[in-house]
């Protein structure tokens, strides 16, 4: 990590704030936000696992961690949340989840900027920070990459018949997971077309342990589209993977069908108003 060295000063570039045609042909991704707050947030939402997967298109960006078989937790930022967004083909490279969030928190708390530069395969993903209202001061990271691994492909059947779908006010759901029992072993959530319509109880080794109800009615269900009631158990540990991303979501999408698989999307708004979510899917304890 190196403080007030510019790319520029080193070569790379001839004017920080702005690359030429030929000076893009150097990299294969630059991409520039104007604020940092809603990706460093979602950066710390998958700070659980050491190797984070970062594929790039014109799409945008996503970035993959996985919990062994059981947990994957993705984040996709679309190309317009950028003030600026150049990428040559796909893009994919390795990073440590823990050093680029500490790199995004350099400034934390303060209205920062972020340009990344990427030349491609072994080179580092060099991260540029500016404070907006400090001209004089910026931090140049430099971050080691490596190569990646396929991710799973986890899939939900669109056509499945009891593929249920549920939209809910993000504080909310907030809400009900701190009145749940955060040391019980499992969390079973069932969504149903019939009362209970939507329920969550933590189990501990005997019987449950708490629960909360909330009907398709209920002013915190934004979207409830439920075919046929689904019942599955999850670990609560991995449940509370979830918790970093719950807490900034304005709204969270709900999705399970007979398998148990449970996905679940948590949006938020960008600065720029565009829209980022976090994307977790979670595999069911085995019914004994």
């Amino acid at each position: 990590m190196q403080h007030s060295k510019t790319l520029y000063e080193k070569g790379l570039l001839k004017n920080l704030k702005m690359l030429t045609q030929r000076q893009y042909s150097n990299f294969k991704f630059v991409a520039r936000l104007d604020q940092i707050k809603t990706f460093y947030t979602g950066i710390k939402a998958l700070n659980f696992e050491n190797n984070g997967k970062f594929q790039v298109s014109e799409d945008g960006l996503r970035v993959t961690v996985e919990e062994g078989n059981c947990v994957q937790a993705n984040l996709y930022i679309t190309a317009s949340c950028f003030a600026e967004f150049h990428v040559v083909d796909m893009v994919t490279f390795g990073l440590n989840m823990n050093i680029i969030s500490e790199c995004l928190g350099l400034f934390a708390g303060i209205p920062c900027s972020l340009k990344m530069f990427y030349k491609g395969d072994g080179a580092p993903l060099v991260l540029v920070l500016h404070p907006n209202e400090e001209a004089d001061i910026s931090a140049e990271c430099s971050i080691k990459t490596t190569n990646i691994d396929d991710v799973i492909d986890y899939n939900l059947d669109e056509e499945s018949r009891t593929l249920n779908v549920v939209f809910v006010r993000g504080p909310a759901l907030a809400n009900i997971f701190q009145e749940l029992n955060k040391a019980a072993d499992e969390l079973r959530i069932t969504l149903s077309p019939r009362q209970p319509h939507f329920k969550i109880e933590t189990l501990g080794v005997v019987k449950t342990e708490t629960f909360v109800e909330v009907a398709k009615t209920s002013d915190m269900i934004m979207l409830f589209n439920c075919r046929d009631t689904t019942s599955a158990c999850y670990r609560n540990t991995e449940m509370r993977l979830t918790h970093k991303a719950l807490a900034a979501a304005s709204k969270v999408a709900i999705k399970t069908d007979s398998s148990g698989l449970l996905e679940m999307h948590f949006m938020m708004q960008s600065e720029e108003q565009a829209e980022v979510y976090v994307q977790f899917y979670i595999m069911p304890l085995a019914e004994i």
